[in-house]
């Protein structure tokens, strides 16, 4: 069968340019059949409902290297023909508003491949089916015109059409043009609090590329994506962790022949935002089932992307009352205490710092309620550790009801170890207002706490009340969060 299939091959590669209709030569297309997403807020590979605010502009750069992008098998012997690409993606995108456009140029910046497996099978080194691929090369422009149809921050799902346009700028032979094609799509979005999914199904409409037995040719292609906002860490306010998938259908498919192929691909990783328009994002990849077209061994990813909005900074998307300058969920309404972002549990730490957005918690605990079985109070070398907080009317000395269990709790632990001869109970506060007034209301929380603790029976001797109003932060006052963590209590062990 192997040496059959390899004559066949040969006499059709021997046909030249005119046998192009089917020419095992003839390759014009790309084996990494993936596309980056042309929207300003998609996911790595699938488009989003939504256009972005009126005026928006954006650039990105995205640099990918894949593994094992097209393989071979011949007489069961699997052997990969485009071993390696590492490519650069360029990419722009501009929003009217009520039509969001967007463009994309791949460029090969260093391609390996090796047809040893046909040579060594005597296939001559001048045919054209081993014809060298350039090493670097063009691929097609796209062009792409999204027109969103249902807002999905305002309906239960979103709805978008979307019209991909790629023009054949690219090099057939090196495996990266598809030729002249338009692909028309349909997009849904589904978003509720951090959580956010898109989904795509469009048909791409092209001519037909081929190499040895593989037909490419048009067919269905979808994509679906998901991405869950994280909340701040190392510095960095904003996270998005992303997982998509993208594959395609080709028209005639057929499982029991290797003809035509079904590709299919998934990537995940993260985009951080490290100022409000610069963005960085990092992730890697890999072929779902057997090895070959659009189905790479593994791929990594990495981008940095920047984009800014034409409109006044004093503008206010979600209408919260918050400007966008000062609003760090600009599409999401939220009080201006939680810095314009909401809060679905009321807790008052913003769902996109929150570990347990639909459950109420303290920030101890980073909003996650605590376990009932898990000590509130514990002893440590030098303070007495908190796993939830002792919380206070705004402004005021006034303890809220809540916090009197974890009082109670406090008071029977230094009850129970006479050792502890003296703690010092430190108030403290986030910067919002003036240092004076910041010392005075740490100092009178504290002295409220002082006296509820011997109301329960702790003798006055035992404790000194201190105020350090925001001189001692544990946590950036930049956040929601951060601030709700450095409005704290702390009770700490004194030696003399």
């Amino acid at each position: 069968m192997a040496k059959r299939l390899l004559a066949c091959l040969a006499a059709a590669a021997a046909l030249g340019p005119s046998a192009r209709a089917e020419n095992p030569a003839a390759r014009g297309f790309d084996p990494d059949p993936a596309r980056l997403a042309l929207s300003l807020d998609g996911t790595f590979t699938t488009e989003t409902a939504r256009a972005a605010p009126q005026g928006t502009v954006g650039f990105g750069a995205v640099l990918d290297y894949a593994d094992g992008l097209l393989a071979l098998e011949l007489g069961g012997t699997r052997d990969q023909l485009l071993e390696s690409r590492l490519s650069l993606h360029l990419l722009g995108g501009w929003s009217l508003g009520w039509l969001e456009l967007g463009a994309e140029l791949p460029v090969a910046l260093y391609q390996s491949s090796d047809f040893s497996l046909l040579t060594s099978r005597g296939v001559p080194a001048g045919s054209p089916l081993v014809a060298p691929v350039a090493t670097t090369a063009l691929g097609d422009l796209r062009l792409g015109a999204k027109l969103p149809l249902l807002d999905p921050a305002k309906r239960p799902v979103g709805l978008a059409a979307m019209v991909d346009l790629r023009l054949p700028t690219g090099n057939g032979d090196a495996f990266m043009s598809d030729g002249l094609a338009v692909v028309p799509s349909g997009i849904a979005t589904f978003a509720r609090g951090n959580l956010r999914w898109d989904g795509q199904v469009g048909y791409a409409i092209r001519g037909a590329g081929q190499y040895a037995q593989l037909v490419v040719h048009d067919g269905l292609v979808f994509g679906t994506g998901v991405s869950y906002a994280l909340p701040p860490r190392l510095g960095v306010e904003r996270w998005t962790a992303i997982a998509d998938m993208s594959g395609g259908w080709p028209r005639g498919y057929d499982a029991s022949t290797q003809r035509y192929r079904a590709p299919l691909a998934a990537r995940a990783g993260v985009r951080a935002w490290l100022s409000p328009s610069w963005s960085a994002e990092l992730g890697g990849g890999t072929g779902l089932g057997d090895a070959g077209y659009g189905r790479e061994s593994w791929r990594v990813f990495f981008g940095v992307r920047w984009a800014r909005a034409a409109l006044p900074p004093d503008d206010d998307w979600d209408k919260d009352g918050v400007p966008n300058a000062k609003d760090l969920c600009p599409y999401d309404a939220g009080p201006a205490e939680l810095d314009g972002c909401p809060d679905a549990d009321g807790d008052f730490i913003p769902d996109r710092e929150d570990k347990c957005p639909h459950e109420p918690g303290p920030p101890e605990n980073d909003g996650c309620p605590v376990a009932v079985d898990v000590p509130v109070v514990e002893i440590e070398s030098e303070h007495l550790t908190l796993k939830d907080s002792i919380q206070f009317d705004t402004a005021k000395d006034t303890i809220k009801s809540p916090s009197f269990k974890v009082l109670d709790q406090v008071a029977k632990l230094v009850l129970d170890h006479p050792e502890l001869k003296k703690i010092r109970v430190e108030g403290h506060t986030d910067n919002v207002g003036a240092a004076a007034y910041n010392k005075d209301l740490s100092e009178r929380r504290a002295a409220s706490v002082v006296r509820y603790l011997a109301e329960k029976g702790v003798p006055r001797e035992r404790l000194t009340p201190a105020g350090y109003g925001f001189e001692r932060p544990v946590a950036s006052n930049a956040t929601a969060l951060g601030r709700a963590k450095n409005r704290r209590v702390e009770f700490r062990i004194l030696t003399e």
